[in-house]
């Protein structure tokens, strides 16, 4: 009788563990990493960067960055809640390889306010950063956009808990900012640890279909790194 109820309970605790197992999330499907990436229309779009206060109120920092051959463009802000303002920098970077270094060739701080940028210098801001917004500011994304965009391919990598997924999209916004013509490859992707422990960081990158080492990226992170920090 004993060794009847023995087994019956090792039976039992077997099924209870292949249901846990069987209803475990496939964290490496379209579905979970669309719902995670989802995420994103917290941010695309919002016109006025001091409604990101709304959805980041202890702050933010927001960092986009073009690449053209071995420049790098590089736009940073921090939005400090504190004194509720948005200061940054903006600086061109050359990249150098055998040694690997970096090499600032033109810098200018910048300040969002009233709803529109004011930079230390005009001329410069001019030169280095033409485009004098970002692309969240007009561009839309949420659940139904990206499920009517072109599939391209989608990871999860589990040594990290890195998600990735890339769509192939001829969105006239995107063209429009990026003054350009035809398809561009958009990814999104993010750190599951990341966004569970500190709350909201995903990276929206764009590339040109048929040049992927030219393009643009913009983050957006609901803390401050101290890598990234420009404000005074």
């Amino acid at each position: 009788m004993k060794k009847r109820m023995f087994f019956a309970m090792l039976l039992l605790g077997g099924l209870i563990m292949i249901g846990l197992v069987g209803c475990g999330e496939n964290k490496n499907s379209r579905v979970w990493i669309e719902n995670k990436v989802s995420e994103v229309s917290r941010v695309y779009p919002t016109e006025n960067l001091f409604d990101l206060f709304k959805q980041f109120p202890e702050g933010f920092n927001i960092t986009q960055t073009f690449y053209k051959d071995s420049l790098r463009t590089v736009v940073s802000l921090d939005g400090d809640a504190e004194n509720q303002t948005i200061k940054g920098k903006i600086e061109t970077i050359k990249i150098s390889t055998e040694p690997y270094k970096e090499e600032v060739k033109d810098h200018v701080d910048v300040e969002y306010k009233d709803g529109q940028f004011i930079f230390s210098n005009n001329e410069v801001a001019e030169k280095i950063w033409g485009y004098k917004s970002f692309l969240f500011q007009t561009l839309s994304l949420n659940r139904d956009v990206l499920s009517q965009m072109k599939l391209e391919k989608f990871q999860y990598f589990s040594n990290r808990n890195v998600f990735e997924i890339y769509y192939i999209s001829d969105d006239s916004t995107i063209n429009n900012f990026l003054n350009s013509n035809g398809e561009h490859i958009l990814s999104i992707s993010g750190a599951e640890s990341y966004n569970n422990t500190k709350g909201y960081r995903l990276n929206v990158n764009i590339a040109f279909k048929d040049n992927p080492n030219d393009g643009m990226s913009e983050i957006v992170s609901s803390w401050i790194d101290d890598r990234n920090s420009v404000s005074n």
